[in-house]
């Protein structure tokens, strides 16, 4: 009996083993396919060139029929999906599922975050103007560090509950770029007081226009070109 039961033991050990083995093999192979895509980027490869350097690389990979994404077969049978990802970090998105198809560009910014050659209106509100001042020791920051500048004065108003927008001109500043803030005068919904980091408040018109204006400050990076060299 003790025989037998050992037996039994074996069989049932070498049976989970042969179980367990695909899977544990798949997981390497998706993990080798992973490691592969994560080793290289190339901001312009297209799905034909996916395909040939997975292929170069030993996987069975071809570009899906439809053209949405490359179709790379793993050897246990399962088939998992990649899509070139631009300038995102690695070569491509790996997919369990086929992915949605493109049907066009997909709108990640709302028409009115990021406003084109606006015109704010000054407040003549002396009081809001005295109060504004005290709030902060000017220059905030360096002469030509008006990038973080205008996140501090942002951060300080805001805590003060007071509505905030950055100003940007691009060719400001001897075509270096400027940005600045304004404030809305709470006791006069629709009127600013513009605030540059180095010099305080500024009544000069030019500092009411800006060929973009947003809320968050984030949205710079939408506006500033962000250049790749060969």
């Amino acid at each position: 009996m003790p025989f037998e039961v050992e037996l039994r033991g074996t069989i049932l050990l070498v049976s989970m083993l042969l179980i367990l083995c695909p899977s544990a093999c798949q997981a390497s192979e998706e993990n080798d396919l992973w490691l592969l895509l994560s080793s290289y980027e190339d901001i312009g490869i297209t799905m034909k060139d996916l395909a040939f350097f997975l292929a170069t690389h030993g996987f069975d990979a071809q570009p899906a029929p439809d053209q949405s994404s490359v179709v790379v077969k793993l050897k246990v049978g399962k088939e998992v999906y990649l899509t070139p990802n631009g300038a995102s970090p690695r070569l491509a998105d790996l997919w369990m599922t086929p992915p949605p198809a493109k049907s066009g560009p997909v709108q990640v910014i709302s028409n009115d975050a990021i406003r084109i050659n606006a015109t704010y209106a000054l407040t003549d509100n002396a009081e809001f103007v005295k109060t504004i001042s005290r709030y902060v020791m000017f220059p905030v920051t360096p002469l030509g560090m008006c990038y973080d500048g205008s996140q501090k004065l942002d951060s300080t108003y805001r805590d003060f509950g007071y509505k905030v927008i950055f100003l940007y001109n691009p060719s400001g500043f001897d075509s270096q770029g400027h940005i600045w803030v304004a404030v809305e005068d709470k006791d006069h919904p629709g009127a600013w007081l513009a605030i540059d980091s180095y010099y305080g408040v500024m009544k000069d018109p030019e500092y009411y226009f800006a060929p973009y204006s947003f809320t968050e400050f984030q949205y710079l990076d939408a506006i500033n070109p962000q250049w790749r060299l060969a």
